[in-house]
């Protein structure tokens, strides 16, 4: 969003953290709808994931499912926030994808718990002026 001035205004009360690869979102178990997350809070998320022409119309879903390596967070109730087409870097393809920016929304003290242990665990810092560093959050000086 920006500003009068044309200034960028950031909306966001908490940091973003890059997932590690192999980090997913899904929008219930058996939906179609999943893919690798992009960055992640303690406020919500965004993922990516590839538009099937056979999809048939899903239910309205109301929890996200997020997974790493055998970390998994299940039933973390949402609302969308922002779902557009990515431009394909790739003119070659013809998969569509979308990428989804959810809000998490009341989040129990156990499932807050799980966000911010997986956040701790299975993320890294996201630089914003430089991309991701590198360096799993633990190793980082908190802030």
């Amino acid at each position: 969003m920006t500003s009068g001035a044309g200034q960028i205004v950031e909306r966001r009360r908490h940091r973003r953290f890059k997932a590690s690869e192999g980090a997913y979102a899904a929008l219930s178990p058996d939906s179609s709808k999943v893919g690798p997350i992009v960055d992640i809070s303690v406020d919500g998320l965004c993922f990516r994931y590839i538009v099937h022409d056979s999809q048939p119309k899903e239910p309205v879903e109301t929890h996200i499912y997020v997974g790493d390596n055998g970390f998994y967070l299940e039933k973390m109730p949402y609302e969308t926030v922002e779902d557009v087409e990515v431009r394909n870097v790739s003119s070659l393809s013809s998969l569509i994808m979308r990428q989804r920016r959810v809000k998490f929304v009341g989040l129990s003290p156990n499932q807050r718990a799980q966000l911010q242990y997986f956040i701790q665990h299975r993320t890294f810092e996201k630089d914003e002026n430089m991309g991701v560093r590198g360096l799993p959050l633990r190793t980082l000086d908190r802030k």
